[in-house]
């Protein structure tokens, strides 16, 4: 088994890189929005913002099959998210509060747990009875069991 999905290996180099672009920037915007909104409505603006942020980095864990887009929406989702943090001059977005503490470690959690999850394989399927192809066929000399 290897630790790349077969359909992201067949990609070309500047595919791929284009599909790592594509998601880190995605994970930055879902981040400069829920960084600026996750302070509304206290208890409920940071539950949103951390559920829209575990739809994205979950929804690319589950499309790429890999870890690698995922991967790079979480950066894009951390790397926006502690910048902002950061306080510069008389500017706070993220202040020392609850709303804070969960939007940042929120991120944290969801990202270690949609990295973390194993690959989950999928177990192959037996061939269904149909219409077409009975499952007993009564032969004339011989009752059905």
């Amino acid at each position: 088994m290897s630790s790349i999905d077969p359909d992201f290996a067949e990609m070309t180099v500047s595919a791929r890189l284009g599909v790592i672009a594509l998601c880190m920037g995605g994970g930055a915007a879902l981040a400069l929005v829920g960084t600026f909104t996750h302070q509304s409505l206290p208890p409920v603006g940071v539950a949103i913002a951390l559920i829209t942020i575990g739809l994205y980095i979950v929804g690319l864990r589950v499309w790429g099959g890999v870890r690698t887009p995922a991967a790079a929406g979480a950066i894009g989702v951390g790397l926006v998210a502690g910048i902002l943090a950061m306080a510069t001059g008389d500017s706070v977005l993220v202040p020392a509060n609850a709303a804070g503490y969960a939007w940042l470690g929120g991120i944290a959690l969801i990202a270690f747990f949609a990295l973390g999850w194993p690959r989950i394989q999928r177990v192959p399927q037996r061939a269904s009875v149909t219409m077409e192809q009975p499952a007993l066929v009564q032969q004339e000399d011989r009752p059905l069991p």
